[in-house]
């Protein structure tokens, strides 16, 4: 793909403008309406985007990491840099298509607010001592409509929160909306071309067949973000919907995604258990928060220093982190329950 020629690529980008514009997302329906909340007056989706980027949970992702928990460099990402970067992604690719780009927005904001310190590996840590499924997907959804905000939530959208369930995982269902549709694969064109730069910033040597896979797509990221948003529109017109399975492309697109989860496994491999295990069993024996969802309400850096300071944990050391501000205000975090969804509303 990376030998097509920039303006043959221009011109076929040109050609997807507006293809969808009928399956454009209009309205969305709230849990509570304006008469019980002011703040939702206005567009919805406007709202939706502005009240999780200024949420606690929005704060906390710049503390937790993508691939490496507090690199050196600073032009590695964290998972704040990263969700901007779908954000871009997903707004791009749905005003182009004229699908709602406020909808993609407010999605891509609030899709990796669930996320726990250190990545995949806490989140694998935590379903372990829990002996539950505990995925951030899930997660994110409990935290904008039962942590935020004191207990009462962010108040968003149901089409923005299932937006957020749906972009990870097993998820995905025939009743998305588009837009949600968008920010699946923007999260994927997002954090694999920008993942790999981060490998090599990291001098991870990668294999010659991811690689190769990579090349295919162009000679760096800008370049192969674009080429695969152009084929990702030209077959979304084709189908009639956001689609991205059938072409050349597309299935290069998955075989890169395999490679690059097979580096995942090795980059990422750490024992996170030797760090979160003192801070778990401090929280159980505690009884201040679950330790479940203490840990995943701390960032990697409050978590490293927490473990990391001289003498025995206390609860004055977790109550000076953000996670006290949370305890000391919010009226039972114990009746949470982390793997009910609630969007039967």
């Amino acid at each position: 793909m990376h030998t097509i020629p920039d303006r043959e690529l221009h011109e076929r980008f040109t050609a997807t403008r507006g293809a969808l514009t009928a399956r454009r997302t209009v309205t969305g329906r709230r849990r509570h309406t304006w008469e019980n909340d002011f703040h939702a007056i206005g567009d919805p989706f406007v709202r939706d985007l502005s009240v999780i980027m200024s949420s606690k949970a929005w704060r906390r992702m710049g503390g937790k990491n993508q691939v490496a928990s507090s690199p050196l460099t600073p032009y590695v990402r964290d998972r704040a840099t990263h969700v901007a970067e779908v954000i871009a992604h997903s707004v791009r690719i749905a005003e182009h298509l004229g699908l709602n780009a406020h909808l993609a927005a407010a999605i891509a904001a609030g899709h990796d607010i669930g996320h726990v310190p250190f990545g995949h590996q806490g989140e694998h840590y935590i379903a372990e001592k829990t002996g539950t499924r505990f995925t951030h997907e899930v997660m994110g959804v409990v935290v904008a409509q039962h942590i935020e905000r004191r207990g009462e939530g962010l108040n968003l959208t149901h089409e923005t929160l299932d937006g957020m369930y749906r972009h990870s995982g097993k998820n995905a269902s025939s009743h998305m909306t588009p837009e949600a549709w968008i920010v699946r694969f923007a999260d994927k064109i997002a954090y694999l071309f920008a993942d790999y730069n981060d490998f090599r910033r990291l001098r991870w040597k990668c294999p010659s067949d991811l690689e190769d896979a990579m090349q295919w797509f162009g000679a760096n990221q800008r370049g192969r973000t674009f080429r695969t948003i152009v084929a990702l529109c030209e077959e979304s017109k084709t189908v009639g919907t956001i689609s991205f399975s059938q072409t050349e492309p597309a299935r290069r697109f998955e075989m890169l995604r395999t490679l690059m989860y097979k580096e995942y496994a090795r980059v990422a491999e750490q024992n996170v258990g030797r760090i979160l295990d003192p801070l778990y069993d401090f929280l159980e024996r505690s009884r201040l928060v679950p330790p479940h969802i203490g840990l995943a309400l701390l960032t990697d850096s409050e978590v490293r220093n927490l473990v990391g300071s001289t003498g025995m944990l206390n609860s004055k050391s977790i109550m000076d982190t953000g996670l006290g501000e949370i305890i000391e205000t919010h009226p039972d975090l114990h009746r949470i329950d982390v793997l009910n969804l609630d969007l039967d509303w």
